[in-house]
């Protein structure tokens, strides 16, 4: 069963323009991570660099079905196109810092840097996109992005180039975001609206815990208004649910969050919907606790996962609407 809420703690605010400093990082870490100079499209406290990007940018990516070689995530045809390290969301729960850590921390100097303090660009990001054979991905359905998002302030104008070499030449997309920026480029993705879904994700409706564990991303209605103003231009647009966290003293019901959504969405009528929750990944329960003030075993996610699972579909039935729950642990 799902517990019950616990005793109410310590929860950590972050503001969606200071340096995302976790409780247990040293006073130093704190000075040097605020010492970092931002423009309009920088955050403040986080670590800007560069690094070398070969062409092609798309690469091989598990994030597909299982009849593609993947993992059973209909995300694309096993491509994706990544064009940065790191990410300013500062995603408490994401995984990906702790792919970089294993792979480039050193090599860049972001060891000490929190999630969502560091940002790495390509220094030779135009000639990468331009040396891309897009061609030779025509038909094909690619990721953009699976490591990053794509519409961070700093990458949005390096996405719409990609989109206007790319779709001429016949590459289908599904572009994963969390941010509004999208919707400048719809105008273009309508044109090729055949190759093309939009897709966001959303954790929770409950704005005070999504600004505990995604503090730096566009509220979960400025989201939603991405999916109308896409379906209004007739391109396919979707939403993952995810992650899904199991009874939080911030937000003790997932199910009554959950339904909320659901509400929405059967307003909008997007075209998929994905569920998911949320999964042990790298250091991702260790940044969830600092943000929050709680922790979360991963025997816990285990039970949760298989309980929400059911939940979820009885909340896409009670609407009207179709979906699929992501279900890591099918035992």
């Amino acid at each position: 069963m799902m517990r019950a809420p616990r005793s109410i703690g310590l929860s950590r605010k972050h503001t969606l323009t200071g340096p995302v400093t976790h409780p247990g990082q040293t006073q130093s870490q704190k000075a040097d991570s605020t010492s970092i100079s931002s423009s309009s499209s920088k955050c403040q406290g986080v670590q800007n660099g560069a690094y070398n990007l070969r062409s092609p940018i798309i690469k091989r990516s598990r994030l597909t079905s299982k009849a593609n070689g993947g993992i059973g995530k209909d995300l694309s045809e096993g491509w994706a196109a990544n064009f940065a390290i790191g990410c300013t969301h500062a995603c408490t729960f994401c995984y990906v810092d702790s792919i970089h850590r294993r792979y480039r921390s050193k090599a860049l100097g972001f060891e000490d840097k929190p999630w969502g303090s560091y940002i790495y660009v390509p220094d030779n990001i135009d000639e990468a996109i331009a040396g891309t054979s897009w061609a030779s991905w025509a038909n094909k359905e690619v990721m953009l992005s699976s490591t990053h998002d794509p519409y961070l302030p700093l990458l949005a104008r390096h996405t719409r180039s990609i989109l206007e070499l790319a779709l001429p030449k016949g590459v289908r997309f599904c572009i994963q975001t969390r941010s509004p920026l999208v919707i400048r480029d719809l105008p273009l993705i309508e044109r090729y609206r055949e190759q093309v879904r939009v897709q966001v994700s959303i954790a929770t409706m409950d704005r005070r815990f999504a600004r505990a564990i995604e503090p730096r991303v566009a509220p979960p209605e400025a989201r939603l208004r991405i999916i109308r103003e896409a379906k209004a231009r007739e391109i396919r647009a979707g939403i993952i649910i995810a992650p899904v966290f199991p009874p939080m003293r911030m937000r003790p019901d997932p199910r009554a969050d959950v339904a909320m959504l659901m509400e929405k969405l059967a307003e909008i009528e997007p075209d998929h919907i994905y569920g998911e929750a949320l999964h042990f990944r790298g250091s991702n329960l260790v940044l969830t606790e600092r943000s929050t003030g709680e922790p979360i075993s991963a025997s816990e996610l285990r039970d949760f996962d298989r309980e929400f699972g059911i939940i979820f579909k009885e909340l896409l039935a009670n609407q009207g609407l179709k979906g699929e729950w992501w279900n890591e642990h099918r035992k």
